[in-house]
Parts: structure tokens; sequence; C-alpha cells
């Protein structure tokens, strides 16, 4: 096979771009991910027969971002690492210590749903831990309720994956074999050895389109409980502040919030107290 040869993106049509991603997305495209920016999409202009950079970006500018090529953008530029039950203290933490709180006080607000949203949830995995979580936690104390989790991200593809369930058999490596054999379906095919999470989970989780840059959350209900983990490393303080402040704005009182090890909320006045590493919970100021 002949590789292909890209003409490079200017500088200065990367910052327009940069700027657009940023204004829309939330997400910082400093020149330092020039490259980056390039070897992801690659694939797309081989796909648009395109050999240029510069080619592709005006056409993302020529229509000021608003069109389906620059929503497919958000497919290659967004970050989509993730794992089951990673960093699983947090899961431990909802577990032994939020769980309990939240349906003591549901019990005395006679409260029957308990409502959970993965924010940034990538093709799906942190959702499907937060469910078995629960799950499980169900099976230990002896008595059920009725929870739901909505798993939002701005990337088409991941959230076809979140929906679909399906995941190769390495990425299940590390989960236990009891949650295997109670909450994966393995596939037939030994050449591409895949997992299927359980239907009963999988109905359990709202998988949909949410960019947190939006004005306002298009929630009917409040949630308990929000993980909003290793997203907000991709924002400026100012981006952060603002999606912090949304979030808040549509977690219950009480309610616990989750964010990821590496990011602070240092010097932030938030109606929050920190009660464990990366765990929050919502007070009245």
């Amino acid at each position: 096979m002949v590789k292909t040869e890209f003409i490079e993106i200017s500088d200065e049509l990367f910052l327009e771009i940069g700027k657009m991603i940023t204004q829309k997305y939330g997400i910082k495209m400093p020149r330092e991910k020039k490259v980056m920016f390039q070897a992801r999409l690659q694939k797309r202009l081989r796909e648009l027969g395109i050999r240029s950079f510069d080619e592709y970006a005006l056409r993302l500018i020529a229509n000021s971002g608003e069109t389906d090529e620059f929503q497919l953008l958000a497919d290659f530029i967004s970050t989509n690492k993730t794992e089951f039950f990673r960093e699983s203290d947090h899961f431990r933490f909802l577990s032994s210590t939020a769980l309990t709180d939240l349906l003591s006080a549901m019990k005395r607000e006679k409260g029957t749903h308990l409502r959970i949203w993965s924010a940034g949830c990538s093709s799906g995995q942190e959702a499907f831990s937060i469910a078995i979580t629960l799950e499980e936690f169900m099976l230990l104390n002896g008595f059920s309720f009725v929870y739901s989790v909505v798993a939002t991200d701005i990337s088409a593809r991941m959230l076809h994956t979140a929906r679909e369930a399906i995941y190769p058999m390495c990425q299940v490596d590390d989960v236990s074999m009891e949650f295997k054999r109670k909450y994966f379906l393995k596939s037939k095919d030994t050449s591409h050895p895949k997992v299927r999470i359980v239907k009963e989970l999988r109905d359990k989780i709202r998988v949909a389109y949410l960019n947190l840059m939006d004005g306002s959350y298009p929630f009917e209900t409040n949630f308990d409980v929000i993980f909003l983990r290793n997203t907000m490393i991709y924002f400026d303080q100012k981006v952060q502040m603002r999606v912090l402040k949304n979030a808040l704005d549509v977690l219950k009182t009480g309610g616990y919030l989750f964010i990821g090890h590496s990011e602070s909320l240092i010097n932030m006045q938030l109606p929050i107290k920190s009660i464990a590493p990366g765990v929050y919970i919502k007070i009245k100021l």
C-alpha cells in the first residue's frame, strides 16, 4: 500500500480551527496539539479524498463550524481513554458510603428512584461499572431499589459503542471472574473475542448526546450522583467553572460529585465539600 502524504496545516488555520473547537466543545487546542490533530484526522482526509489539511480546515471554517462534519470532528479530537472500574476507589466509596447515605435520605424523603449521571461517558465503561456497583450493593444488602444511569458524551462514535455495549475481550481482563459471569456475555467468535453487557444492565443505561459547553443541561429531574471524571482536564479554568456550575445545578443538595484524581477544584467557590479524594458532596451555602 502506498502511503498517503498529507500537506501540513498552516499555523494560522490550525489556530483558527482550534478557537472554533474550544468555543464549541471547550477543549483546549494549543499549538502543541497540532501534530496530534493531524495524526488523528488522516483517516478522515483519506475518506474525503483530500490531501491537504488546509483544504479540510477551510471547509470547516466556511460554515462557521455549524455542519455535520464539524460534529464528526468531535470523534477525532476528543480523548476517549476509559476502562471498566477506572479509579476503582470511587466505586468502592460509592458502595461503602455514598449509597448508604443516599438511600437513607431517599427513605426519609419518600423517594423512589436513584438517578446517576455519567458525564463524558466515552464508550460507556464507566456507566456500566456504576450499574454493576449498584447491582452488587443490592445483592450484598439483601434489598432492591430503582435506579437509572444517564451516560452522555460529544462523540457519536463513542455513544454508538455505549449503546451497543460490545467490547473487545481484552477490556475485561482486569474485571473479576464473578462479575464476568454475572454481567457479561461472551461471543462465540474465537478469532475476534468480544463481550457484551447483559440486557438487564443495558436497559438501565440511557445513552445520549450532550455537549458540556451548552448553556444549561436539559434534564427533567436532578441527580443523586454525578460522575464528571477526567473531562475537565481538557478545559481552561473559565470553562471548568462554567461546566461545574451547570453540573451542580442538576445535582441534588446532599448529592455526590466525583471528579478525576488528576483534577482539582482548589480555589473554586462552589457549594460543595470535599469528603474523599475526588469526591464532593453538594451543600447549601
